[in-house]
């Protein structure tokens, strides 16, 4: 399986990797996001502007547990969901799992996906290839000296 990426140009002209995906709503309908792909990231997290639009009930985070980067920590909720990726092929796999989203809106301006969905595939990200891509299955990579 091959899924494939992009680097997308933020709002400050950085390019960053980043894998649009489809995120299923409460009623079911699904709703694009462009998730920036970060092998840092202990878990995905959605932005609160993903989390708004989704309308998913959300429940409380167990005492004791946060979320902490870079930029320090905030507020967040739990979300039972559904991620889409479309194959190279054309077809999709979906991820259904429970997912961390800051409620605060500011916290982060892009969602994020972390290794607790990338550990899933291989991941190449090259800059000078301009390639972002999540490999599994089938699809395998070799590193050959030129």
């Amino acid at each position: 399986m091959l899924i494939a990426g992009e680097w997308h140009l933020g709002t400050d002209g950085v390019p960053r990797p980043a894998v649009l995906t489809k995120v299923f709503a409460a009623m079911g309908n699904p709703f694009p996001e462009r998730f920036l792909v970060d092998s840092g990231a202990d878990r995905t997290i959605f932005s609160a502007a993903l989390a708004a639009k989704l309308g998913i009930a959300a429940m409380p985070v167990p005492p004791g547990h946060r979320i902490a980067g870079v930029a320090g920590s905030g507020a967040f909720v739990l979300v039972d969901t559904t991620l889409e990726f479309t194959r190279a092929d054309g077809g999709f796999i979906q991820l259904r799992a429970r997912f961390a989203a800051f409620t605060q809106t500011g916290a982060l301006e892009y969602s994020l996906l972390g290794r607790d969905i990338l550990n899933q595939f291989d991941l190449i990200v090259s800059r000078p290839r301009n390639e972002v891509l999540l490999l599994a299955g089938l699809h395998q990579y070799a590193v050959q000296q030129q």
